[in-house]
């Protein structure tokens, strides 16, 4: 499997598991020691717990959530993928977000760091 193959897969997995609600999948597609800047105005997220904590929260925050990974391309160990989350608030407020990740990927796919564009 080459580097492009290995990297877009884990991006799918990685939306797979938001489109699940599965926090586990999802932080099993970063590497151990991998930042997040989600989105990259904020301070990273340098842990597991603290990658946990803020998916389970933007998970939590969503009814009916459907996330759509609209585009991703893979150049070496970076990818891009243009995505659009839509769903309700808590409250019942339609919301329609889009936005771009930029990830770079280890050896084996998974990600190290993480760009989130809102």
């Amino acid at each position: 499997m080459t580097a492009d193959v290995r990297n877009k897969a884990t991006i799918e997995r990685f939306w797979s598991a938001v489109n699940e609600g599965d926090v586990d999948a999802i932080l099993a597609t970063f590497a151990e020691g991998a930042i997040a800047r989600d989105p990259v105005d904020k301070p990273p997220l340098e842990t597991s717990e603290q990658r946990r904590a803020h998916f389970a929260g933007v998970l939590a925050s969503f009814k009916n959530l459907s996330a759509v990974p609209e585009f991703t391309t893979v150049c070496g160990d970076h990818s891009a993928t243009k995505w659009t989350l839509t769903g309700s608030t808590q409250n019942g407020t339609e919301v329609a977000i889009e936005g771009i990740d930029v990830a770079r990927h280890d050896s084996n796919g998974l990600i190290v760091e993480l760009w989130g564009y809102v």
